[in-house]
């Protein structure tokens, strides 16, 4: 790993839990989730840290790639914790559908809501929870014209009417 990178890279651990930061990294690419693996391999495998947490405090965009792979930790059994995502983080629909706040700005990865179903029963969950439809009936003989959906803000982000 280079030296430029690894100072990039910062690790704290706070009781069982280590947590993982790129120091002032806006925006993460495929090299950012390369040296991010390699540092949570690491912690997992050498050190045998079984709750990890990636600080996002200044973190604008995340490929999806980076969900993917905290997922499988998760379903190899470890806890994964996000810290302090901001608002369009908080947006994506990966965040949006595995992470649930835990207390003050963190949130914990979980499946529970879904775990168990089938992948038509998982859909139709993702689509009630997710999605807001917007129904347009002719009034003169009640058939549908048209449905549309759109994807509604969880209700922490919406601002007061």
């Amino acid at each position: 790993m280079s030296s430029r990178k690894r100072q990039r890279l910062s690790i704290r651990i706070e009781n069982e839990l280590a947590i993982v930061s790129l120091d002032d990294m806006e925006i993460w690419d495929g090299a950012d989730l390369a040296l991010l693996r390699e540092a949570m391999t690491a912690l997992i495998e050498n050190d045998g840290y079984r709750s990890l947490a990636v600080d996002l405090t200044s973190v604008k965009y995340i490929p999806s790639g980076f969900f993917g792979m905290l997922f499988e930790w998760y379903e190899a059994g470890l806890k994964i914790r996000l810290l302090s995502p901001q608002a369009n983080v908080e947006q994506m629909l990966w965040f949006r559908m595995f992470f649930a706040l835990e207390e003050g700005r963190t949130f914990l990865l979980s499946d529970e809501a879904v775990r168990g179903n089938s992948p038509g029963e998982q859909v139709e969950y993702h689509k009630r929870v997710f999605m807001t439809d917007d129904v347009e009936v002719d009034e003169d003989d009640d058939e549908i014209k048209s449905i549309r959906y759109g994807i509604r803000a969880p209700e922490r982000l919406k601002t007061p009417s």
